[in-house]
């Protein structure tokens, strides 16, 4: 009798036996009946010893399965090489997820309908199977026609990334004819950005003519009041507030700051595709918060190293750099330089593939020694909360700390 923790290990055991490759050496030769018409020929050759040597209805077989194969094959040529078919869309960038308009427009030039064509390889990743991008059901004879269609591309990139065709499989499905695409324009698809609630609580180390910000010094806004402390001017006791409690009291003031600010993004893939994709999105939320904000920023994302524009050209940057990031990450991590006086946010994942936010602040802590906090983005959660969220509780860890 199987006993409890027995169970798990046989089902493994099976499910690695059911998906094995033994035999690859083998695979080149058998890769014909991966299409449908390889068993249409194998069945015609059955058919054919039938006829040989049991009896005659195998050539009645054999006939009818050649029909079929020649119209099952015929058609299809011929529809992808009377047509010429332009995919483009009308937009150049849109993000993950969003609807975009894909505009195709096929030329016949035979006076018959041609059915069943279709448009593929134009929003596939590589390694993924080919799904249709578009499926035309009919292109009426003698005539230039435009279809439009609405997609919505799951993941960033600027496709195609492989090179698109079209392709027909009518009227029998058992072969698929397939020849490139005569003119494609690209689509540039950005990781999908989140909106943050609050602001940086990173202290900046510099005084700046405007932002926001609370550097104590002796100029700026009115902040609070704090203990006389050796070396304060007399010019800033708060007379007033010291009689009150009997002791000196001074005036503290601030101004706004300029935060130095390194922002490194790991583009190397420990764990799944999905999670590398929440990894980028949480940084292009961050990213362009930041740069909303005008925060100051020298940006690495993997190997690239970005000068940010001021404004939309600064945004879009940011966008296109980490749409480049490739969909199974780069082949090597990020180089971590040594940790200096300015503040730093990387993101990157743990040993274990799951996805981590660190943010250094030199001058950050109750008592300005620096201040080293780690934020996980939690799978199976709803990223845009934990976005949200991001500043709040990073301001709040502060204030707690």
């Amino acid at each position: 009798m199987a006993t409890a923790h027995e169970v798990p290990s046989s089902a493994s055991w099976l499910s690695r036996l059911m998906t094995t490759d033994f035999c690859p050496w083998a695979n080149r030769f058998v890769y014909w009946l991966k299409e449908p018409i390889g068993w249409f020929v194998l069945a015609t050759a059955v058919s054919v010893l039938i006829g040989l040597y049991f009896s005659p209805i195998g050539w009645t077989l054999a006939a009818s399965l050649t029909a079929i194969m020649v119209v099952g094959m015929a058609w299809p040529l011929i529809a992808i090489h009377v047509t010429t078919c332009q995919l483009h869309p009308e937009i150049d960038c849109v993000h993950e997820d969003d609807a975009c308009r894909m505009l195709v427009s096929v030329r016949n030039r035979v006076p018959v309908p041609v059915w069943g064509l279709a448009v593929e390889g134009y929003l596939d990743c590589d390694n993924d199977d080919a799904i249709p991008t578009v499926g035309l059901a009919c292109v009426p004879p003698l005539c230039t026609s435009d279809f439009g269609i609405t997609v919505n591309p799951s993941l960033r990139g600027r496709y195609p990334i492989q090179t698109p065709h079209v392709s027909c499989s009518f009227p029998f499905g058992i072969w698929t004819a397939r020849r490139n695409l005569t003119t494609t324009k690209s689509l540039t698809v950005w990781p999908k950005v989140f909106p943050i609630s609050g602001t940086c609580p990173i202290v900046g180390v510099a005084n700046a003519e405007q932002g926001e910000g609370s550097r104590g010094g002796r100029s700026g806004d009115f902040v609070g009041v704090r203990a006389y402390r050796r070396g304060d001017s007399a010019k800033h006791i708060n007379w007033v507030a010291s009689a009150r409690v009997d002791s000196l009291v001074v005036t503290e003031r601030g101004g706004p700051q300029c935060v130095e600010l390194d922002v490194l993004v790991d583009t190397f893939c420990r764990g799944t595709r999905d999670q590398l994709a929440d990894r980028i999105r949480v940084a292009a939320s961050v990213l362009v918060n930041l740069h909303q904000s005008n925060v100051p920023m020298r940006v690495t994302i993997g190997s690239q190293r970005l000068r940010l524009s001021s404004g939309s050209k600064g945004r879009r940057q940011i966008l296109d750099a980490l749409a480049d990031v490739p969909a199974d990450g780069s082949e090597k991590p990020i180089e971590r330089a040594a940790i200096g006086r300015h503040a730093v946010i990387e993101f990157s994942s743990n040993d274990s593939g799951q996805e981590i936010v660190r943010m250094i602040d030199p001058r950050g802590g109750r008592r300005a020694g620096g201040r080293l906090l780690t934020k996980q983005i939690r799978s199976g959660e709803t990223l845009g909360t934990q976005v949200r969220e991001f500043w709040t509780e990073v301001r709040d860890a502060d204030v707690a700390a």
